[in-house]
């Protein structure tokens, strides 16, 4: 069968590589939220640490999370001032140093806070740098961990944030970022709980500590979004530009600044389902088999099921899921049609299909926004809303403002 040999090559393994990389980055995923949603509760650097620790630890495999300080002493020590977790323990008898002549210094805190990078365990029982805490942190299950350090402004490091998991090799190179942004975030957060300490006013306070949770929201789904570059170097700032160009579309229509702002989050995720397509398909520089075609379409599903779990404030999965749907129940992964597909989407569906058409891909060079405008215009009331394609055909305006975003 034609099926069996397009998927023959792609092989077991691959998708359970696949599924094991989609999994460890929902952990973060939620990690990071519920972490940075304790940002906007805390109101002293104690309890900022506490929540952030114990909000890690609500994810499994994640089973200890703790924040340490450097310290200027003869030993250049490092204070725990902070630690949850079902292996919270396992900080009460361990001594930790940021000396590079320490042999408590060789390890995850020690080697961050001295270069003021990201330090990777991936197996805790077998990485010679771990040697003085394995043993003990086999008896409490710790199999992996990663350290990522917290800045106050500028260099070095005051703080490391330790993430420890129950299984080797949890953290890749997008546990990573979402963890050094989290990271960025606490160090903002302590900035300003010592430059402002307590505010008077209780309703500033929440003005601000929600904000720090939108801006640390924003920059998670940037990071997010910047990773599927890594796969795809042909649509580079794809899903970047689909979301400029969403914008655009919504400011036309006379869209609220909330209503925008969760359009913008959606669109810059909208693809975040391709992980788990394979990289060959994705730069194959020829048009895609059917069995190829049907693969790429499940990045809608995949994304959804990705992001389903996280608490936003706005329908992201969904938007993420429906920005294939069409108005007449042509598209996909549902065959929703226009009542059913949300305003998001709508917008989703039409900016992708003008970046799309607009670039260059690898099996084609780009067509053009005036052949991309023809499209929608010519399918305006059947596959797209006309209201939005109305708004973004005024973007052909004096100013090209569809083309100087193509061009970034």
């Amino acid at each position: 069968m034609t099926t069996d040999k397009s998927l023959g090559h792609l092989g077991i393994s691959d998708s359970v590589d696949r599924r094991n990389e989609l999994e460890m980055l929902n952990w973060a995923l939620l990690a990071q939220n519920k972490a940075a949603s304790a940002l906007s509760r805390a109101d002293d650097k104690d309890s900022l640490l506490k929540e952030v620790c114990q909000s890690i630890v609500e994810q499994k495999p994640y089973e200890l999370a703790w924040v340490g300080f450097a310290q200027h002493d003869a030993e250049k020590s490092v204070f725990i001032a902070a630690a949850e977790g079902a292996a919270k323990k396992y900080v009460t008898q361990i001594q930790v140093s940021w000396s590079a002549d320490s042999p408590f210094g060789a390890g995850p805190a020690g080697t961050c806070l001295r270069t003021g990078t990201a330090s990777l365990f991936k197996d805790c029982t077998r990485d010679a740098g771990f040697s003085a805490w394995s043993e003990r942190a086999a008896s409490f299950g710790l199999r992996s961990v990663v350290a990522v350090p917290i800045f106050d402004g500028e260099l070095p490091a005051i703080a490391t944030l330790l993430v420890y998991a129950s299984v080797p090799n949890a953290f890749g190179d997008k546990e990573l970022l979402l963890f050094e942004s989290l990271a960025k975030v606490i160090g903002t957060g302590l900035r300003n709980l010592e430059r402002q300490g307590r505010l008077a006013n209780e309703v500033q306070k929440r003005e601000e500590t929600q904000q720090r949770l939108a801006d640390a929201l924003r920059a998670t789904i940037e990071a997010v979004s910047k990773t599927m570059e890594w796969r795809d170097p042909y649509t580079a700032g794809h899903q970047r530009r689909v979301a400029q160009i969403a914008v655009a579309i919504a400011r036309k229509l006379g869209w609220t600044s909330e209503k925008i702002e969760g359009l913008y989050l959606a669109a810059m995720v909208h693809d975040i389902g391709k992980v788990g397509v394979p990289s060959e398909i994705l730069t194959k520089p020829m048009r895609l088999t059917s069995v190829e075609t049907q693969l790429v379409r499940e990045h809608a599903e995949t994304g959804y099921q990705i992001l389903k779990d996280i608490p936003f404030p706005w329908p992201i999965a969904e938007m993420v899921r429906q920005h294939h749907e069409r108005m007449d129940g042509t598209g996909y992964p549902k065959g929703l049609s226009a009542p059913q597909i949300l305003d998001e989407a709508k917008v989703i569906g039409v900016a992708d299909t003008l970046e799309a058409m607009g670039s260059h891909r690898p099996y084609r060079p780009a067509l053009g926004l005036a052949a991309a405008i023809d499209v929608i215009t010519s399918e305006s009331g059947t596959a797209y809303d006309p209201a939005i394609v109305q708004a973004a055909c005024s973007l052909m305006d004096a100013q090209n403002t569809l083309q100087s975003i193509l061009d970034k």
